[in-house]
């Protein structure tokens, strides 16, 4: 794996993600990334990518309204995943020993949770 930094885009497979998911403006696979997330295929960064995306564009009024139906259990979900990367460590999840328990990606990853849950709350 290629990493030059701790933000969701700053790795190889991160910027595979990103040039998947703009090929095609293709929203199920934004959706299917968190969806069919599996903590044991180790897709870590790709999930991360989804979520910057989410994060990013998981607003009322900028998510496309063919998938206003699928926002709130995405930002619910991409939540509890990012949450459980960084608290959990164990043979099903291995993001930490990935990076090492950087303290930096830990701290990229809270940023990243603390987006979504307002988000969240915005749709409440």
């Amino acid at each position: 794996m290629g990493d030059w930094g701790t933000e969701p885009w700053q790795n190889d497979e991160a910027a595979d993600w990103f040039h998947k998911f703009w090929k095609n403006n293709d929203f199920n696979f934004l959706i299917n990334e968190i969806k069919n997330f599996d903590p044991k295929e180790e897709r870590y960064d790709s999930l991360r990518s989804a979520a910057y995306l989410l994060q990013t564009l998981g607003i009322t009024f900028v998510w496309p309204s063919d998938y206003s139906q699928e926002l709130k259990p995405l930002l619910i979900k991409t939540i509890s995943i990012l949450q459980n990367m960084i608290d959990l460590s164990d043979d099903d999840w291995g993001f930490l020993d990935i990076w090492g328990n950087d303290p930096d990606v830990i701290e990229a990853v809270k940023k990243q949770i603390e987006v979504l849950k307002i988000r969240l709350l915005d749709l409440i």
